[in-house]
């Protein structure tokens, strides 16, 4: 009878280990799936399937970004960044400007107050107070290339050259 009790004893003790033994065990295999290796993997393929998602999405977007600006009408001009107008101004208007401008004397043209819009709501405007004469640079560039740098003839060709912006987002 004695015996039979110690047996027990031996095994409530063993029973008892083998669970302590699991518990410890268990909690370990939790800290290394909590560990920085074990997260950096899972990271990495959720920022894979992250990115592969938004470069499906931005394709779409420039597809229909590409069909609103084909039935789009007008002129864009970027005048700074962020800075993406409709101007009514033709590329015949931008060289008669530079023309005009660019024939009138240097102390008319370089006066306080002298600006000019381009067919949009925002005035350059040249300084002599602070020496800054942005519409000489314009009227040159002009000149030069018949039009401005950042002018577009159709909405569409704006489009293409930067497909991922929304041309609703062009100001008026």
């Amino acid at each position: 009878m004695e015996k039979i009790k110690q047996n027990k004893i031996w095994i409530t003790i063993l029973v008892i280990g083998i669970i302590f033994i699991g518990i410890l065990l268990a909690m370990l295999r939790q800290q290394k799936q909590n560990s920085p290796e074990a997260q950096s993997s899972s990271y990495v393929s959720s920022a894979k399937a992250s990115s592969a998602s938004t470069s499906v999405q931005d394709k779409n977007n420039e597809k229909v970004y590409a069909k609103k600006a084909a039935s789009m009408k007008g002129h864009v001009l970027i005048m700074g960044e962020n800075q993406v107008y409709f101007t009514t101004w033709t590329a015949k208007e931008f060289k008669n400007w530079a023309s005009h401008y660019l024939a009138l004397s240097e102390s008319e043209r370089h006066k306080d107050g002298v600006k000019e819009s381009f067919g949009t709501p925002v005035n350059i405007e040249n300084s002599d107070t602070n020496m800054l004469y942005p519409l000489d640079n314009w009227a040159k560039q002009i000149e030069s290339n018949g039009t401005p740098s950042d002018y577009f003839s159709t909405v569409k060709a704006y489009n293409k050259q930067y497909p991922g912006v929304n041309p609703d987002d062009i100001k008026k």
